[in-house]
């Protein structure tokens, strides 16, 4: 071929190329365009909408703003129905390069205005319009090779950097809506010589600030989570850090320590096994308590195809810290200790069990609320318990030792208390609680009042019972749970105390009879104990006598040896209510007795005919109510007889007694007292006795003076003092009405021995016979005790009721003759008495003491 043939070749071969080479590249332009315009599209309506459904959301739809070789930028994706979007994305923004994306590699992905929509329902998530089991559901051939291979799937694309910003979540708690905003940052863990990172590190901030009025619950706090993964040697490690914390629910509060130090909880996994450390945190309330791990303990848990088994030791802290806490009870710790809880527990398939166990501490716990002071060594505290699925039973007892309670006004002590129990778990919503606590040996004193030999059985539950008595109330009323022994008021024995006690609620109802502080008296009593809103303890009793109209003997002796001897017979009707918050204790009763009698055969003292309404305003003190009568029909005491009395008084405390006034009729007239302060302090009393109208002839009788007869009366005042253990009368006098005056027949036999100062012989014998019927125009009294007497001074100026035996002679002067009589104008006596005080009231060396008490 010649060259000229040969170049024509070659340039038609220059134009084919040419041309092949223009088609080519238009078509692959074209094809370039017709990708750019269909991907967007694709994206849009293919791909999105598929891998939307693909997890249960039917309904989505997205914007493709931008698409390039380097960038993928997206907007407005919508997930859910039209109208109820569960989750929103302003922006989604993708860098990469065409070589990186054949290696599965990803330059950033950035999201952008995040709002995800959630319901909270019954203590679970909720997302409306969505089902995510086909995320977790892998398909049948998508499942691993190997299933014995513990490593981490790993990402289906790599990227250099992902992050999540104006993120939120709204949570919709019945009409009220909970903003949890929420950030992401994540990048790969550099390593060198590796285009594929090893794994990753994520950084997430929560802000929690949640409250449902509906479960009381406020959950308010600032988390950070950093988790690092290595999909390469299959470690995952996680650091939570909770500040601002502040969770409260139903009297509960979990916040930070003092110095608000943030929550930090540790999670590493390797292979199967979890390791889990915690730092401090503080529970306010109800008691204030921190909890906390040391920095080199952890507990573990670890996975395997059977299960999973899970051991550990945290530490209960009580700190003394805490005292700037206000918890609901107001309890704060003295002195730090700290008790180490162990754990344990393994799943296996769908069988589960645990146990969780304390020690007894070195030293007590002692907390403090103003006053009150509490301690006690915490023994021994377990909990065991196994089922399966949602369904078991679980065991647990706590045993204390060494309770002490004391506060200004109350102390009580307590050797034992064990509380155990049971719980029956049906359901991950049904829980019932059985237990029973018990006391051994408990003290109770309360100034005068003490308590001893308590032993008591009380069950609880929890859901409790129903608000109906009759189902709460004890089938077996007559059966005690509860007794008291020994109670003693002031070193007095006062009886014992047997009730049986039942659940109301959060509180504890109880029937019960107080007993053997009289025989045959009974006093039944019912009541409720229970914690107050504020955390006191308040304790309400009703009270009242089984049988008020019984009459019963008591010997007074029981109570006290300066009583020995005393008796009582009458009815008791007793009824009031005591009321206990804290340590204040209020109360009140009505004491009656009716047609009574209170004797002491040794003193030769009656008091008959007693009746009494006493109301006291609060009986623990045994302050009553002003103005209390007291009436009696009839005092003896020795020769020396009242009737008819009334007493007004007040008892003011068990040291302190007002006698207001009282009246009494004596010797045929009346006799009253003004107000008189009495304190058991005070060993001296003294009290004017106002008399009105006593017979004279009575009135000496009384005193034994002399016997004699009269209608003549006197009036005046006889002062009585005690002191040194005897009865004295200082300066007396009574004296008859002027110019009223009266007769008077004495029994001059017996006035003889008792008479003095009067002369011999013949003005006896007129004074023996004046005497016998004696007219007096004036007559007084003068009652003045002298060291162990009663001295007597009796004046009276009048003439005899009628001629007297005696004439006159001149031989002899005065006789005594029958006839003729003789008129006497004018007598004055002057006649004094030295009577034995002690004999006449019969007191003795013995009353010195019962006056005292």
């Amino acid at each position: 071929m010649s060259d000229e043939n040969t170049e024509i070749v070659s340039m038609n071969m220059t134009r084919k190329v040419v041309t092949y080479s223009t088609i080519a590249g238009f078509v692959a332009i074209s094809l370039l365009c017709g990708v750019y315009v269909f991907i967007p599209i694709f994206l849009e309506k293919i791909l999105f909408p598929r891998l939307a459904g693909s997890i249960g959301f039917d309904n989505s739809t997205v914007e493709v703003r931008k698409f390039g070789l380097t960038r993928l930028d997206m907007a407005s994706l919508r997930w859910g129905e039209p109208n109820n979007h569960f989750l929103l994305l302003d922006s989604l923004r993708i860098d990469y390069s065409l070589p990186g994306l054949l290696k599965k590699h990803i330059k950033k992905i950035i999201v952008s205005g995040i709002e995800i929509r959630a319901k909270y329902k019954d203590g679970t998530i909720m997302i409306p319009g969505g089902d995510f089991k086909n995320i977790f559901n892998n398909p049948v051939e998508t499942k691993p090779e190997c299933p014995d291979d513990p490593r981490l799937p790993g990402l289906p694309v790599s990227f250099e950097e992902f992050e999540i910003r104006n993120a939120t979540m709204i949570l919709t708690s019945g009409k009220s809506d909970v903003r949890i905003p929420f950030s992401i940052k994540a990048r790969p863990i550099p390593e060198d010589g590796n285009d594929t990172p090893p794994g990753y590190t994520i950084h997430m901030e929560v802000n929690l600030d949640f409250s449902d009025a509906r479960t009381a619950m406020d959950l308010a706090s600032q988390i950070n989570i950093d988790t690092t993964v290595n999909f390469q040697t299959d470690e995952v490690s996680t650091r939570l850090a909770f500040s601002d914390m502040n969770i409260a629910y139903d009297g509960y509060q979990i916040r930070n320590s003092p110095g608000d130090l943030p929550l930090t909880i540790e999670m590493r996994k390797k292979q199967d096994v979890l390791h889990v450390n915690l730092s401090r945190f503080c529970i306010a309330s109800p008691f204030p308590v921190e909890i906390s791990m040391d920095k080199n303990a952890h507990f573990r848990l670890h996975f395997s195809q059977k299960g999973m088994d899970v051991q550990g030791v945290i530490k209960m802290n009580f700190q003394k810290e805490l005292l700037d806490t206000v918890p609901d009870y107001g309890l704060k710790v003295i002195h730090a200790e700290s008790i180490p809880i162990r754990f344990r527990g393994q799943k296996q398939g769908n069988s589960w069990q645990f146990s969780l166990n304390t020690l007894r501490t070195n030293k007590p716990l002692k907390f403090r609320r103003q006053t009150e002071t509490i301690s006690f060594y915490p023994e021994h505290f377990s909990i065991r318990g196994k089922g399966t699925t949602s369904q078991g039973d679980v065991r647990f007892a706590t045993r204390m030792s060494d309770m002490i309670y004391d506060s200004d006004k109350v102390h009580v002590s307590c050797p034992n208390m064990l509380v155990y129990g049971n719980s029956a778990i049906k359901s991950s919503r049904s829980l019932l609680i059985k237990a029973c606590m018990k006391l051994t040996n408990a003290e109770f004193k309360s100034g005068g009042l003490y308590a001893g030999k308590i032993t008591a059985k009380i069950p609880f539950q929890w859901p409790y019972a129903s608000h109906e008595k009759e189902s709460s109330e004890p089938k077996n009323k007559e059966k005690r749970y509860f007794t008291i022994d020994k109670v003693k008021y002031d070193d007095m024995e006062i009886g014992t105390i047997a009730s049986t006690p039942y659940q109301d609620e959060m509180g504890v109802r109880f029937l019960g009879q107080y007993a053997d502080l009289f025989p045959g008296f009974r006093l039944d009593f019912s009541g409720r104990a229970g914690m107050s809103n504020v955390g006191d303890f308040v304790t309400n009793i009703d009270f009242k006598t089984s049988d008020p109209g019984k009459v019963i003997s008591i010997d007074l002796g029981k109570f006290s040896p300066q009583l020995s001897g005393m008796f009582f017979d009458g009815n008791i009707d007793m009824n009031g209510s005591c009321q206990s918050t804290g340590s204040t204790i209020t109360s009140n009763a009505l004491i009656s007795t009716h047609r009574a009698k209170i004797e002491i055969p040794g003193k030769k003292m009656t008091l008959e005919g007693i009746d009494l309404d006493l109301t006291l305003l609060d009986l623990y003190q045994f302050h009553s109510a002003p103005d209390q009568i007291l009436k009696f029909k009839r005092f003896a005491w020795g020769d020396i007889e009242m009737n008819e009395g009334e007493v007004s008084f007040q008892i003011e405390s068990l040291s302190s007694f007002f006698l207001k006034k009282s009246s009494f009729s004596w010797c045929g007239g009346h006799v009253y007292t003004h107000g008189l302060q009495i304190k058991s302090d005070k060993r001296d009393i003294d009290i004017t006795c106002y008399c009105d109208r006593l017979k004279l002839a009575a009135l000496l009788q009384q005193f034994n003076a002399a016997s004699a007869e009269g209608e003549g009366a006197v009036n005046g005042r006889i002062p009585v003092s005690y002191r040194d253990g005897k009865i004295k009368i200082l300066d007396g006098f009574l004296y008859s009405t002027p110019g009223e005056g009266g007769t008077i027949r004495f029994h001059t036999d017996a006035l003889l021995a008792g008479a003095s100062g009067v002369q011999q012989s013949i003005q006896m014998q007129i004074a023996q016979e004046a005497l016998k019927n004696f007219n007096y125009d004036w007559a007084k009294l003068s009652l003045m005790s002298i060291d162990e007497d009663l001295v007597i001074r009796m004046q009276m100026d009048g003439r005899p009721a009628g001629p007297l035996p005696f004439g006159f002679r001149k031989d002899t002067g005065l006789v005594k003759i029958e006839q003729p009589r003789a008129h006497f104008q004018g007598i004055r006596f002057n006649i004094n008495f030295k009577l034995p005080l002690d004999k006449i009231l019969y007191y003795g060396s013995g009353f010195s003491g019962f006056m005292q008490n």
